[in-house]
């Protein structure tokens, strides 16, 4: 197939095509899964920094008495709380409130500002751009010159009389999950192009299993074809032959033994033909089967004795042997199931030299009656074996054509085989003899 240059370049075109369309699907579905971490990451940012902020607003709002002063009251909540005009370090404590050491954590931050946004106090590690920045909106995202973000939320403050204190801010950093989102994103761009190169060598390889029944029809039409002409060429120029010699003949004799020889030579041709049309039409279910109760007992008694004289012509015994403790009866077609066990046992005489043995065996199990046609001629080689169903093949030419025969007959005989739901096997060694086997269901 790979020397082919029609079938290469469309085992590329469909390859191509499939990588395409898993490569768009993939990168769909990339995306998708991109928006959905971003969203669900961003939702549990949100929850876990609202939440924090509402904990902590509803604890300290009513420890607030004067608008624009903490007091250092505040510490017992939040421990490592630094007012504007304490010189802080950072100082671990093992007593402090679950929620307050959160902001011990690296980047998390709390700092409280009065009504004209100066900083009153704070907690964690506060970046100094962040000084410039006064509470506007609940949420804000907050862009640091080095390329790090803060995601921030601004609370107002009323002290326990319900005036306006001031504003509380909660940020936490965007560091790791940026971080994280970048990795996202390196894989999903990197991975990208190494699954299109595994999915364009399954294409290419998927298409390669695609296309190979039809590049074996293509081989079977193209043997076909150069049999058949090669068939129709030798009556074809027997005729043409003949034809030219009967004109030049001058005598009634001579006349008479060309036409004897056109008329020989059309009826292999029309023997030939219509074997071609009846493998074609019973191959699409094209003749109309005269479905009838068959019993195999008769038909094979019948064909063994009509086929006793063409094997003692050729000088080989033909014997029938029956291993069947019931009658044996199929329904189908008993003109097509007749003709196809015929071909196979003239298979055999034409095949097996004189002084050989033919036995024809009839048996039969729960399901399936089985007749075997075995014989003691030249076998057939493993390598071909595959092959000797296939239309105007022959294991050996010159026999074939000494008998007339066009290389059809186990082609008609599998047809119908396949035709009655059945299946026809060869077991056969070089030298040592051929044994045909037939399963037809029984009905």
């Amino acid at each position: 197939m790979h020397s082919n240059k029609l079938f290469n370049r469309t085992r590329w075109q469909l390859a191509g095509w499939y990588a395409i369309v898993i490569g768009l699907l993939l990168g769909i579905c990339g995306v998708a899964v991109y928006q959905v971490v971003f969203h669900t990451q961003r939702y549990i940012l949100q929850e876990k920094l609202q939440s924090l902020a509402g904990t902590l607003h509803d604890t300290i709002e009513p420890q607030l008495q004067q608008p624009g002063q903490l007091s250092s009251s505040l510490k017992t909540i939040l421990p490592g709380l630094c007012l504007w005009n304490e010189n802080c370090y950072s100082s671990g404590n093992d007593g402090a409130r679950h929620t307050a050491r959160v902001f011990q954590q690296e980047g998390y931050y709390l700092r409280f500002l009065d009504q004209s946004g100066a900083i009153l106090g704070k907690v964690g590690e506060q970046p100094d751009v962040l000084e410039n920045f006064a509470p506007k909106e609940f949420w804000q995202i907050l862009h640091l010159s080095n390329g790090d973000r803060f995601y921030q939320i601004s609370l107002l403050l009323r002290t326990n009389s319900g005036l306006p204190w001031g504003y509380m801010q909660i940020g936490r950093s965007l560091k790791e999950w940026d971080a994280y989102l970048n990795t996202l994103r390196l894989l999903l761009f990197l991975g990208l192009p190494l699954v299109m190169l595994l999915v364009g060598g399954a294409s290419w390889w998927l298409s390669g299993l695609a296309m190979r029944p039809i590049y074996q029809s293509y081989l079977q039409m193209q043997q076909f074809t150069s049999d058949a002409a090669h068939e129709l060429r030798t009556p074809l120029a027997v005729i043409q032959t003949t034809v030219e010699d009967t004109r030049q003949a001058e005598d009634l004799p001579e006349v008479s033994q060309n036409l004897d020889i056109i008329e020989r030579q059309n009826i292999r041709l029309s023997r030939l033909v219509k074997d071609l049309l009846f493998i074609c039409r019973i191959e699409q279910q094209q003749i109309p089967t005269q479905l009838q109760h068959c019993c195999f007992h008769y038909l094979i008694g019948d064909l063994v004795e009509e086929l006793a004289g063409l094997a003692m012509v050729s000088e080989v015994e033909l014997k029938l042997e029956n291993r069947a403790s019931r009658a044996v009866v199929i329904l189908g077609d008993e003109a097509q199931l007749y003709r196809m066990v015929t071909n196979l046992i003239t298979n055999a005489i034409n095949y097996t030299p004189p002084g050989g043995l033919i036995i024809a065996i009839l048996d039969c199990t729960d399901n399936e009656a089985v007749i075997q046609v075995q014989d003691t001629g030249v076998g057939i080689a493993p390598a071909e074996q595959t092959r000797i169903f296939d239309r105007f093949y022959r294991v050996q030419s010159d026999r074939s054509r000494a008998t007339g025969g066009a290389g059809l007959g186990l082609s008609i005989a599998n047809a119908i085989a396949v035709a009655h739901q059945g299946s026809i096997q060869v077991q056969s060694e070089l030298g040592k003899g051929s044994t045909f086997t037939i399963r037809l269901p029984l009905r």
